[in-house]
């Protein structure tokens, strides 16, 4: 497990200076957050791959800038409008296949609309069908304003999808929908792929976590104990730090405090054999 950061902080600085600035602080693992649809041309995903290739950076998520338009394309009874969104979507899968990137993160149909919850389920499934045939999981994450930020919505996913799902934790959403941490990690329990992190103050509900302001250690622990073999990124507002450094040290300091507790864990184990 490591611990990273998303490209998402630095909006609204173009996407891909927000990655050479990752690249060039040292930090080992970054979530590529798309923000237009020139980004998706061949010209700009050239410049991404140049990017990385002299980088030590690995790129361990996409996160598509049509999240908002998901309910548009995924959840309507309009073919044409079907059809449109995996025209989109499979441009995605192709990006993160020419980038390496594994995964895909999908926030899906919006709590308020009167969509089919099973038609929902039906219509990521058929994605994530499209997404394996480029060697990529597409991934549910639980947003706030979305279905899937509901606990109920999670467990009833897993059901009608048969348990072919990914979920991305996302603890700033989970902190938003007003769902207690441990309950949204028992709904996803076993399927999660890929996690966002944040901490939070009284003033500001999305900020650098640290040992402070989240419960790193208890959620470590219980990722490691559940045999959590994913990453993680820092994912925050540009209000939410002062610079680059302070999320890179935070990022280190996670990926250690993890180090520790896992060989602590081991040492645990050696003791009882």
């Amino acid at each position: 497990m490591e611990c990273g950061i998303s490209t998402a902080c630095l909006y609204p600085q173009d996407t891909a200076e927000s990655l050479r600035a990752v690249c060039a602080a040292g930090v080992g693992t970054t979530e590529i957050f798309l923000n237009t649809f020139s980004e998706l041309d061949p010209a700009y995903i050239d410049r991404l791959s140049e990017i990385l290739r002299g980088a030590q950076t690995r790129v361990c998520s996409l996160h598509p800038f049509t999240s908002a338009l998901e309910t548009f394309f995924f959840a309507a009874e309009y073919q044409g409008r079907l059809e449109d969104g995996l025209r989109v979507y499979r441009r995605y899968f192709e990006v993160c296949r020419l980038l390496g990137i594994p995964r895909v993160v999908f926030h899906g149909d919006f709590l308020q609309t009167p969509y089919p919850f099973e038609k929902h389920c039906a219509h990521y499934v058929l994605l994530r069908q499209m997404a394996r045939s480029y060697g990529v999981e597409f991934c549910q994450e639980n947003v706030v304003r979305c279905k899937c930020g509901k606990p109920e919505y999670i467990r009833r996913m897993r059901e009608c999808t048969g348990g072919d799902v990914s979920f991305v934790l996302d603890v700033k959403q989970q902190r938003r929908a007003k769902v207690p941490l441990w309950e949204i990690m028992d709904a996803m329990q076993g399927n999660i792929s890929h996690i966002h992190l944040s901490g939070e103050t009284p003033e500001n509900d999305c900020v650098t976590p640290d040992e402070n302001n989240f419960p790193l250690r208890a959620f470590l622990t219980r990722l490691m104990r559940e045999g959590y073999r994913g990453d993680m990124v820092i994912e925050l507002y540009r209000g939410g730090f002062s610079e680059l450094e302070e999320l890179r040290a935070a990022a280190a300091h996670i990926g250690a405090l993890y180090a520790e507790l896992k060989n602590g864990q081991d040492g645990e184990g050696e003791k009882h054999r």
